[in-house]
């Protein structure tokens, strides 16, 4: 089974509003990215997002780390598919290669640009390793990636290197926008 995980849990403090609820594409950026997972073939979409119907953190206050371990420890699967709410560019073909990519090295990989979006394999390691660093408050992605031995690829020529924009501010969101209508 193929899990997608949709990180929306931040608090948005230098956006000055709720990401996942800005409009995009005709409806948020939330309902956009379970579509986007939905249309790469996710057999079942996860949000962690610290809020009622939504998967809660088990590890308070420890950023995406936190969120992908909740994840994770909610739902057995073969693989997974993890997306920050906020990277309103990410296109079927960004994730489809990267999907492809690990399916092939039989390994967790993210493209060279950007630890997100990633592709995760060998579920029980992912819980326990997961676990594991955020009980020493070793929080990092990209550290949680190393210690997964993740292999690191280098985006198809035919990705934009747009669709790795993540849209923290207001300026950033304003260029997303921009980029968007191009």
């Amino acid at each position: 089974m193929l899990l997608g995980i949709i990180l929306a849990g931040g608090q948005s403090r230098r956006m000055g509003s709720d990401k996942a609820l800005l409009p995009w594409q005709g409806g948020t950026l939330l309902t956009h990215a379970q579509q986007l997972l939905i249309d790469v073939g996710c057999d079942h979409v996860l949000v962690s997002r610290n809020e009622p119907d939504y998967i809660e953190d088990h590890f308070h206050g420890q950023g995406p780390l936190a969120g992908i371990h909740a994840c994770l420890s909610h739902t057995v699967c073969d693989e997974a598919i993890v997306i920050p709410v906020d990277m309103p560019l990410l296109s079927q073909a960004c994730l489809n290669t990267l999907i492809s990519q690990g399916r092939l090295l039989k390994n967790s990989c993210h493209y060279s640009d950007s630890v997100m979006p990633s592709y995760l394999a060998h579920y029980h390691d992912l819980v326990a390793i997961s676990r594991h660093r955020l009980e020493h408050e070793q929080r990092s992605i990209t550290g949680f990636m190393r210690a997964m031995s993740a292999t690191i690829i280098d985006p198809p020529q035919h990705i934009d290197k747009h669709f790795f924009i993540n849209t923290n501010t207001s300026e950033q969101w304003a260029h997303a926008q921009q980029l968007k209508n191009l």
